[in-house]
């Protein structure tokens, strides 16, 4: 009978054990923290939502950095990645910046993942925010019922007009408000 025992009080400890660090690693895993990639000229930030009550496809919005001569800046062009605007490099800091104060928690990695195109990209019910750059990939997601109020902080790093544009139109596409908001102010963006 005390080997029964015995053995029965090593199966509970195990488990008791196993069940603990499960517990812990789960907590681990879900834990805050601000991304540490820093921003560079080959840095890029997308955001993409599908949402649940959707019947049609909202293309990814990508923020790229070239330089203010650059013929490509204050343009959004549409690729397969999605609608791609391009900012300064200090608005792309700014962008780093405000991100990463917002109370988002974030998976990063030192490879440089590629992007998926409007063919492979997938949701997962939430806002989908990936940073690319030299130094890795930061991946998070904004909870929708956060995501109006989340984006809105970051209006004011955008400081290109066609950039921040894009931003409020993507936003005004999930019913957010956008104050003051044009929809007619650029005329080559097909709606």
């Amino acid at each position: 009978m005390s080997k029964v025992n015995c053995a029965a009080r090593f199966i509970s400890l195990l488990l008791v054990l196993l069940a603990s660090a499960l517990w812990t690693s789960s907590q681990v895993a879900h834990q805050r923290h601000a991304f540490t990639l820093a921003a560079d000229k080959d840095s890029l930030v997308r955001f993409f939502f599908f949402p649940a009550y959707n019947n049609y496809f909202h293309v990814a919005l990508l923020f790229r950095v070239v330089e203010e001569n650059d013929p490509r800046w204050n343009t959004a062009p549409l690729f397969d990645e999605g609608r791609t605007a391009y900012i300064s490099f200090s608005e792309m800091r700014g962008l780093f910046a405000a991100l990463s104060a917002e109370p988002l928690s974030w998976e990063e990695s030192a490879k440089i993942e590629e992007l998926e195109t409007y063919k492979t990209i997938r949701s997962d019910g939430r806002m989908d925010v990936k940073i690319l750059s030299s130094g890795g990939t930061a991946k998070s997601g904004i909870r929708p019922k956060q995501m109006c109020e989340t984006l809105a902080r970051l209006d004011p790093v955008l400081r290109t007009p066609r950039a921040l544009w894009e931003f409020q139109f993507f936003r005004q596409q999930f019913e957010c408000r956008v104050p003051n908001f044009d929809p007619r102010a650029y005329h080559d963006r097909v709606h």
